[in-house]
């Protein structure tokens, strides 16, 4: 594929195809129903960046990659019901937290579960740590912008980690899904339009996740590496902190410039090392 098309594909479709859903879905919805369901324009972004390439499969998923184009549309339309049916939190919040065991299981079930004992273990393990971070984004989103904000810089981080490990596939999903997140902080920026619901907690910040656990436990990138780059959720707490000391960041406007700089500084560490010394820390698994 030509290289304008690989930009295309994986940079102008879905953030275009992601402001324009979350804009038409605000439009058809009303102020308060649209607002609510907008964020189901990012499952739809990365859907429709994953169907002009490498091609959406249409015939029932069983390569991983094409499986987690699935679980986008799926959470994004399970998150949009949990989003117009219950108008508190906790119902998503109880979802997130086994959204990425869900998504793991389908995706490398038959490896995981019938491998040894180790194998288990590390699913349950991952599955759990994913879990919490999967909620922590949830909380962080009250803004609309910091949680799927923080989410596509880790996507971003994966899918870089799956070219230099050899494994094109990370890549395909996780630019695109980053590229999702840029099109949903044009919704919100400087403005804050819309909040950031169930539907793009599932369909969007929870499919990165799922591909950071593919990505440890059944492809050869290093584990280490990308638990380096899911610290960027730790360090996002540090901005607010910083805004508030520094006068020049006060502006609301600010503060998605400065929380993409942030977390982006582990995610970079991790790439550098993946680039420059792949071998230096050795890999969890």
């Amino acid at each position: 594929m030509p290289i304008l098309d690989i930009v295309l594909a994986g940079l102008a479709v879905p953030v275009v195809a992601t402001i324009a859903a979350a804009l038409l879905v605000r439009l058809v919805g009303g102020r308060s129903v649209g607002a609510r369901a907008a964020a189901v324009g990012v499952p739809i972004g990365l859907a429709a960046a994953y169907a002009v390439a490498p091609g959406w499969p249409w015939a029932p998923p069983t390569d991983p990659f094409d499986q987690l184009a699935w679980l986008a549309v799926g959470g994004g339309l399970l998150g949009l019901a949990i989003d117009l049916a219950t108008p508190g939190r906790l119902t998503a919040t109880i979802v997130a937290a086994v959204w990425p065991a869900i998504g793991l299981a389908w995706l490398g079930g038959a490896v995981l579960l019938h491998g040894d004992g180790n194998d288990l273990y590390r699913f349950g393990e991952v599955s759990v740590v994913l879990g919490l971070i999967l909620v922590r984004l949830y909380r962080l989103s009250g803004d609309g912008v910091s949680g799927p904000l923080t989410a596509a810089v880790i996507a971003a981080g994966i899918g870089v980690l799956g070219l230099f490990s050899d494994v094109p596939g990370l890549a395909a999903v996780g630019l695109p899904l980053a590229a999702t997140g840029i099109g949903w902080l044009a919704c919100n920026w400087p403005k804050r339009r819309f909040p950031f619901g169930a539907a793009g907690l599932l369909g969007g910040s929870g499919v990165a996740l799922v591909l950071a656990g593919h990505a440890a436990l059944l492809t050869p990138v290093n584990a280490s590496l990308v638990l380096v780059v899911l610290t960027a959720v730790l360090i996002q707490p540090v901005v607010p902190l910083l805004v508030g000391r520094l006068p020049g960041l006060r502006a609301l406007s600010m503060r998605p410039v400065v929380t993409a700089l942030f977390v982006a500084i582990p995610v970079a560490a991790a790439v550098a090392l993946a680039w420059l010394a792949p071998t230096l820390i050795p890999s969890l698994y």
